[in-house]
């Protein structure tokens, strides 16, 4: 489980960096930001991720203490988007290490699949500032 949090982990940090690179004029980019929670708890520590249906551009970044923002030149286009969330949580459980040598501990997603890799968010981004309050449940 500690490898696909590290392999999600990367995918989410390239998507996040990739976004930034590039002539930033040959696409038009917002600003996005809002909240994140999690049975009206806010999420602690997670990442978000707005990811084209159709024509437009990714764009992540990090959740901290329940809220996110995206300045407009690492922004996504206006468009639809797929929106995953993530984050991150110990089990309590210790386990061995890539080096073979010491143990680490041992964290899974704290988020259900329907807000991540099967996500059902969606939202349509506008020109100009978006804000989006996430309100996630799991019973």
């Amino acid at each position: 489980m500690l490898n696909m949090n590290r392999m999600m982990l990367v995918f989410y940090s390239a998507v996040i960096v990739l976004t930034g690179c590039g002539n930033q004029d040959s696409v038009e980019r917002t600003k996005v930001e809002g909240m994140v929670t999690l049975n009206g708890t806010p999420v602690e520590k997670g990442v978000i991720t707005f990811i084209p249906t159709g024509k437009g551009v990714a764009a992540g970044t990090n959740i901290e203490s329940g809220t996110y923002s995206i300045k407009e030149e690492n922004g996504p286009s206006p468009g639809d988007y797929r929106v995953e969330i993530d984050s991150s949580v110990p089990t309590g459980k210790k386990i061995m290490s890539t080096d073979g040598e010491s143990k680490v501990d041992e964290f899974k997603s704290g988020i259900p699949e329907k807000y991540n890799r099967q996500t059902e968010l969606k939202v349509t981004i506008k020109k100009g500032n978006n804000q989006y309050k996430f309100d996630l449940e799991v019973k």
